[in-house]
């Protein structure tokens, strides 16, 4: 019986802790993989690369993306965690809601840590793509911690094993 409550406890305290923190984190690496992703599509509108300028690129994606990770996780520790608790004590658990505090997210570290509104309008760009970087980390977010995003929806369990397959809307 002792063996049995200590492994709830032990679930417990992985659903409490575990997945969200592992959420976060791939939250943080799939919005600098969308930062880093748009950055060549702008080097795309400025003309035609060469090849040896899309090899360059392609073999700057996986450190790049690390890079601007290790910055997304350091910049967002605290935002996440007060977003998190807004998210959990107001029983907000769609992805869209996610998505948007993700975008409020990149917005509000954006401006709080380099100030680039005071500069004028033509840094309007730079918070556009922020907002819409971290939307795609909050969507990320939701889908790995496994919160339901669309009505129970979550990717497949990646920390807790045994799990229900993902459900996807329309697919019963």
């Amino acid at each position: 019986m002792r063996d049995v409550i200590r492994a709830d406890a032990e679930r417990r305290f992985a659903n409490a802790w575990t997945r969200p923190v592992g959420a976060w984190l791939a939250a943080c690496f799939a919005s600098a993989a969308a930062m880093v992703g748009s950055f060549g599509v702008m080097a795309l509108a400025e003309g035609v690369p060469s090849a040896q300028e899309v090899a360059g690129f392609a073999a700057a994606i996986i450190p790049g993306t690390l890079y601007i990770g290790v910055f997304m996780i350091v910049l967002t520790a605290l935002p996440t965690l007060a977003f998190a608790w807004l998210m959990h004590s107001q029983g907000w658990k769609k992805i869209y809601t996610s998505a948007l505090l993700g975008g409020v997210t990149g917005i509000l570290c954006v401006q709080v840590f380099g100030f680039p509104l005071q500069h004028g309008a033509e840094f309007v760009p730079l918070m556009v793509l922020v907002f819409c970087v971290g939307l795609v980390g909050g969507s990320v977010y939701r889908l790995v911690a496994g919160k339901g995003g669309w009505g129970g929806a979550s990717m497949p369990d990646l920390f807790l094993p045994g799990v229900a397959p993902v459900q996807l809307p329309g697919r019963g």
